[in-house]
């Protein structure tokens, strides 16, 4: 919702260059989220790495 907003503000400024690169990087961003895995989104991994090196520092 904020990229579409942050894109039309763009063009009404005068700057397509910039809406098609904000439009760019949101579809990179979609697909490398997508790539990963699902359950990258909703920072399950990150969680789990940090979980995992506690305990293997703590033993």
């Amino acid at each position: 919702m904020k990229t579409r907003i942050t894109m039309r503000a763009a063009l009404a400024l005068g700057l397509p260059a910039v809406a098609r690169g904000l439009g760019r990087l949101k579809r990179m961003r979609c697909a490398l989220l997508r790539d990963a895995g699902h359950e990258v989104g909703r920072g399950n991994v990150v969680t789990a790495t940090v979980l995992v090196a506690l305990y293997v520092v703590s033993c």
